[in-house]
């Protein structure tokens, strides 16, 4: 028999950890397993119909294109996301073009990372419905359904942060119920980690609280049980390098993408630390500043529900301080680092903030919920018979609780799901068609053996035009990034070396097209659907020149 835990014990939800039911008794009940299945087909359903149906511009051009062809993605060269969407270009076969196998690896991750805040939620609270409601909430938030509909690594990155948080709580519960092997489940967090540390840099921001989560729930980890602790960091270090390793070896293949060429320690560094972005960071705002915009993100996808996540952020930290350290550190640092990056799509750096204050709207309902509870039974002080209070609970509970947990889920689902009409035409990407409309044009319409010299919103898919669907092999796509690895130093250069011998086309931002008329002669190629400095010019030489 269990000896109960002394009164400073952690508790979960108000109920002593090493009393609580396991992983297989919480998320493996009937309840528990029909709410995140339910969270997870319904998420999975709602991306697949709104997805992005084929090739886009941008960095999603690039990453739809990178899978298929195992390249180099631009830093930090993402190569756990190359792997995984390589592997779903192959498995979603049956299911489309690679550009949308791709997008739809995307739209299982996302749904993924639902399901697993629902699981999350369930552990916390032993609440299914709690569960069903927050997954839900993820799902249907606007940044966490646009992450499901187009490629991309932060999908991945969303899914196993999700992933090494439920490790995470999962090994908290069976270390403080002392059951044995508990430290296998730190061991898979840590190889969910290197994973993760293997497909964005964003990963390091979660390191902080790993670290005291893990001291708080276990002070004396790196004394008594230094071979677990030793192992954890084998696992990381191992992990994250058999991942990286990809790089320097794929690169030394030549595949059709190679960005920056990783071959040697230099170009290698200066791709995994993402050196080229150094310097896109700009002062923070100040701290009312910076409070609002964390409110406003919040609030625009979780309304209501940004004020039960500021409520439940502080009750988690009285009923679990060890994940309010954890949560909150998380949420803390990734949102700091936002603030002061310069990012063209910022809002997806907050894809795991947006997840946490999920789970703590959750946990704010689950604190309301057993104080309307406590006050129905007519339960009295710490002083009174607890025998008598839990027979008179019990008697209370066992006469409806399927109606009250019923009621109260059609509610809070309601209320998830209310939002839902409203966003579908501002979110649904299944009707985008404009970068297949464009790519097909510009191939069909350039001269053979044409060399185009390209900017990276329109270079993405032309790539994947080149060499995924192998369209027009004669052309040479130079980008900004080959015009620097090849030598040409300036697009000018790269014009120059191949017009007289081969057709050359440019495409540039409409800012700086009034240095090259000067130059040459720019004659805008007909039947190609406009598109914002899109406009691909044939390059001719001036009379004379």
């Amino acid at each position: 028999m269990v000896s109960p835990p002394p009164a400073s014990s952690e508790t979960l939800s108000g109920t002593p950890v090493n009393a609580g039911p396991t992983l297989r008794e919480r998320a493996g009940s009937k309840a528990g397993t029909l709410a995140v299945l339910t969270v997870f087909i319904g998420s999975l359903a709602l991306d697949w119909r709104t997805l992005l149906p084929d090739v886009a511009f941008w960095d999603t051009g690039e990453f739809q294109t990178v899978g298929p062809v195992l390249g180099i993605a631009h830093p930090t060269g993402y190569p756990a996301y190359t792997l995984v969407s390589w592997l779903a270009s192959i498995v979603f076969t049956p299911f489309g073009n690679p550009a949308y196998r791709v997008d739809l690896l995307s739209a299982f991750l996302g749904a993924g990372a639902a399901a697993l805040v629902a699981v999350a939620v369930i552990l916390l609270t032993r609440r299914p419905i709690l569960g069903l409601a927050a997954g839900l909430a993820l799902a249907v938030s606007p940044l966490g359904w646009d992450i499901g509909l187009a490629a991309d690594p932060h999908a991945l990155h969303l899914f196993l942060a999700t992933l090494l948080l439920v490790l995470l709580i999962s090994w908290q519960q069976r270390w403080r119920a002392g059951q044995p092997r508990s430290g296998r489940w730190l061991i898979a967090a840590s190889i969910v980690f290197g994973v993760a540390l293997g497909n964005h840099a964003l990963t390091l921001l979660l390191a902080p609280g790993i670290g005291v989560f893990v001291l708080v729930v276990d002070p004396r980890i790196l004394i008594r049980r230094w071979r677990l602790a030793l192992g954890c960091m084998a696992a990381i270090v191992g992990t994250t390098v058999l991942i990286y390793l990809y790089i320097p070896l794929r690169a030394s293949m030549n595949p059709p993408l190679n960005y920056a060429d990783p071959v040697t320690w230099d170009r290698f560094k200066y791709l995994v630390l993402g050196e080229q972005f150094q310097g896109t960071f700009h002062k923070l705002p100040s701290f009312q500043g910076g409070l609002t915009i964390v409110w406003n993100v919040v609030h625009a996808n979780l309304g209501l529900g940004a004020f039960l996540a500021v409520a439940g952020a502080v009750l988690g930290a009285f009923r679990n301080p060890a994940f309010a350290v954890l949560s909150g550190l998380w949420f803390l640092l990734t949102f700091v680092f936002a603030l002061g990056y310069e990012n063209a799509a910022i809002d997806r750096y907050y894809l795991v903030p947006l997840m946490i204050t999920t789970i703590w709207a959750a946990l704010a309902v689950d604190a309301v919920w057993r104080a309307v509870a406590k006050a129905l039974s007519g339960e009295p002080g710490p002083s009174a018979d607890q025998a008598g209070t839990e027979r008179r609970s019990g008697a209370l509970q066992g006469a409806s609780p399927a109606v009250v947990s019923g009621v109260v889920g059609v509610v809070l689902v309601a209320l998830v799901l209310a939002p839902v009409p409203g966003r579908f035409a501002t979110i649904d990407r299944s009707q985008d068609s404009g970068a297949r409309a464009w790519l097909d044009a510009t191939l069909h319409a350039v001269q053979p053996d044409a060399v185009i010299v390209s900017w990276w919103n329109y270079s993405t898919p032309l790539w994947y035009g080149r060499w995924v669907e192998g369209t027009r092999p004669d052309i040479t796509i130079i980008d900004d990034r080959t015009i620097l690895d090849d030598g040409y130093g300036t697009a000018q250069n790269a014009i120059d070396a191949f017009i007289g011998t081969r057709p050359v086309y440019l495409i540039r931002v409409d800012g700086d097209l009034p240095q090259y008329k000067d130059r040459y002669k720019l004659v805008p190629v007909p039947g190609i659907p406009a598109q914002p400095s899109g406009t691909v010019y044939l390059v001719e030489p001036r009379s004379g020149g």
